[in-house]
This record gives C-alpha cells, sequence and structure tokens, in this order.
C-alpha cells in the first residue's frame, strides 16, 4: 500500500480517531489505527475499543491499494510535528510502513489489518435525521452528569429518547441529574426509541458534531444490540448497556418555593474564588447562604476561610445550602445563557420534597430566559 496525503488532512483524521484507542489495553491491536486504501480511492480510517468504534474517509492519492495498522498515538505524535507539506506512506515488508514529508523521514512498525476488530455494517436508510446542531447544544448540556465509576451502565451514559416531534435526552450518576428536551422534525417508525448512550460514545460524537453547520443533519439507528450516528463521513458505532435507567421524571420536582436570578459569569467566578479553600476531602464543597439582597458563598479548611457575595433580588427567611463546586461549575460552563435561575425548596406537591426538606431537598439550575430548549439541572446539597 502506498499513498499520499496532506498533512492538515492527515492531523484531523488522526485527532478524531485517536479519541476512540484505549490508553491502556490487554489487546496490543486496539492500540493501534487501520488505515486502508480501497480500490474506490481515498484512505478509510478506523479506531475500535471493541464497544465504541468509529471509522471515516479522508482524501488522499492512492497508488497501491492495501492495508495496515499503526500505533495510534505515536502517529498522531509524528503527524503533528511533520512540515506543512504532502505525507507519504509506504508499506514494506512485515507491515513496516515508511512516512516521509518533504526531508523528514520514519519507519515505524505496524502489524497486519487481520486481527483488528471488523466494523459493524449499516446502512443510512433504515437511519432516523436529526438536527446536528441541536444534537451537539443537547449533548454538552447532559453529558458531564453522567457517572464514570457507576458499576450499574445505565449511569455511565445518557438516555436517548427519541418521539414524534421531540428529542430527550438525561443523564444522571445519583447525585445530580440533566434533563435537556427540544422540539425536532424526527419521526420514528413505529414505537419511540429509548435507550442509554454510553458517555464515552457521547463525548466522541460531540467532537464529530464541532464541525457540523447549523441546519445539517446527521443520521442515526440501530442494529443489534448497536447504535450507529453518521456524521459526514464518519460513521460512530457503540454497544448499548441493558436498559435500565432509573424513572427520572419522579425526581423532578414540579415547582419550587423560592427562585432567583444570577449572573452566569459573577455566580461562576464566584464558586472558583471561594472553592480555593474548600476541602478536597469531602469533593470542594461550597455554601450558599442566601439572605435578604444577596447570596452569600463560603469555605473553610484548617488553612483558611473564604466568603464572596452576589446581589440578588430576594426578600425572605434566610436559607442555607452547599455543593460540590465542580457540580456546579459544569453547569455553569455549558449553560450557555448570561443568567441562570436557582430554584430551592420544592413545593409539598413535588415528588421528591415528599422525602426530602430544607437542606436536604433538591436545588434546581436552569437558564435563565426562555428558549426553544427546556434544560433543567438538579442538584443534591452536599452536607458536612
Amino acid at each position: 500500500m502506498e499513498f499520499v496525503i496532506q498533512k492538515s488532512d492527515l492531523v484531523r483524521e488522526l485527532q478524531i480517531m485517536t479519541g476512540v484507542v484505549e490508553k491502556r489495553t490487554t489487546l496490543p491491536i486496539l492500540a493501534n489505527l487501520l488505515l486502508e486504501a480501497p480500490p474506490s480511492g481515498g484512505i478509510e480510517v478506523g479506531a475500535s475499543d471493541l464497544e465504541l468504534s468509529i471509522r471515516g474517509k479522508v482524501a488522499a492519492k492512492v497508488k497501491t491499494t492495501g492495508s495496515v495498522t499503526l500505533p495510534a498515538n505515536k502517529l498522531l505524535e509524528i503527524a503533528r510535528l511533520l512540515p506543512g507539506a504532502e505525507v507519504t506512506f509506504k508499506v514494506l515488508d512485515r507491515s513496516q510502513v515508511a512516512i516521509s514529508c518533504e526531508r523528514t523521514r520514519y519507519k515505524i512498525a505496524g502489524q497486519p489489518r487481520d486481527e483488528f476488530p471488523n466494523f459493524l455494517d449499516v446502512d443510512p436508510k433504515e437511519a432516523i435525521h436529526v438536527p446536528g446542531a441541536m444534537l451537539r447544544q443537547m449533548i454538552a448540556g447532559v453529558a458531564f452528569a453522567a457517572s464514570m465509576v457507576s458499576m450499574d451502565p445505565s449511569l455511565r451514559g445518557a438516555l436517548f429518547l427519541v418521539q414524534k416531534g421531540k428529542i430527550t435526552l438525561v443523564a444522571t450518576d445519583g447525585y445530580r441529574l440533566a434533563y435537556v428536551s427540544q422540539k425536532a422534525a424526527v419521526e420514528p417508525a413505529g414505537e419511540d426509541v429509548r435507550l442509554v448512550v454510553p458517555r464515552k460514545a457521547l463525548v466522541e460524537l460531540q467532537k464529530l458534531l464541532g464541525d457540523v453547520a447549523d441546519g445539517e443533519n446527521i443520521a442515526f439507528g440501530t442494529k443489534g444490540n448497536h447504535v450507529f450516528f453518521i456524521v459526514g463521513p464518519h460513521v460512530l458505532t457503540s454497544t448499548l448497556p441493558v436498559l435500565n435507567f432509573p424513572k427520572y421524571d419522579q425526581v423532578m420536582p414540579k415547582s419550587y418555593q423560592t427562585s432567583i436570578l444570577l449572573p452566569t459569569d459573577g455566580l461562576m467566578e464566584s464558586v472558583k474564588r471561594v472553592a480555593l479553600l474548600a476541602s478536597d476531602r469531602f469533593g470542594r464543597v461550597v455554601k450558599f447562604q442566601l439572605t435578604s439582597g444577596k447570596l452569600e458563598l463560603s469555605s473553610g479548611t484548617e488553612i483558611g476561610e473564604a466568603t464572596d457575595e452576589l446581589p440578588v433580588e430576594y426578600e425572605g427567611e434566610e436559607k442555607k445550602v452547599s455543593f460540590s463546586a465542580q457540580f456546579i461549575l459544569e453547569f455553569l460552563s455549558v449553560v450557555g445563557t448570561p443568567v441562570v435561575r436557582m430554584e430551592i425548596e420544592p413545593t409539598a406537591d413535588a415528588d421528591a420534597s415528599r422525602a426530602r426538606r430544607g437542606a436536604d431537598a433538591p436545588v434546581e439550575f436552569r437558564p435563565g430566559g426562555a428558549g426553544e430548549m427546556e434544560y433543567r439541572y438538579i442538584v443534591m446539597p452536599r452536607n458536612l
């Protein structure tokens, strides 16, 4: 196999692929990327960790067809440092590959394609088309709330619900819940689509959606126990965990007794400042104390204490609640509105309030203004 590719095209494609590659794997072949030069032209590049796979096609001048696998991370390191010119790949004996660009030469050991996992064959005709830019925004709003350590696979991903005229994503790690729903021109064939997309798949899908233009659709569908997304020249596929997602609607309060508006950037900066002296042992907990005319944030350890204040339009009894600083900052970094609404003390008819009261009751954050997308972020307090 021999082909010539522009350095910029090579680097861009490798950056997309390497996110799927596991840094530690018991199967050496999974640390490699698959490079194939088919008779149809161009270069097909693929990566897999057995559960998540991605493949794409990039323009290149193919001199000889063939295939080979090469170490993913090392190949990306090499590509980034090459001169900005055409890069030539040529497979030699025993799967060694010569890489040349102007006066720079490399020779690296590869492996044959035989041991590399096969990719799922998908049919775009069986897919549902959804707005790519909208889906990107929705994923950003929930992906951070999915657990990274839970033993329950359903909590290590996001519920993906597609109904006629609406798409909903929900993620929770048991301590917080992110919910986003928006009207869309979608109509599943038959029953509603309800599945859990693993967190890693969401993260890689969000990267692919970064280059999707407003108004451009992407294809989404299922095949067996897999879900697939077709984004431009790329196909991302993931195995699906057993659907055992919590009944999220039962823990989402219908209304609250107290609601205040806060500046997004101001709150973010205040949390960051106060969290500097919060204890790492408890997840950098920051205390919120709401009194007439102001919201005071505070923290303290054996090192010292920190306080900061934000003016608010509030008149009423003093209210106290504490949060993990990380939980608040992750929401504020993606909400995308100049102000956010903080809502405290679910009303008596809210399901969640029957089990928890006062400082133990859930608190909700949401965008401050009305928009096309319904976005709710519910957080359980952290009491020291």
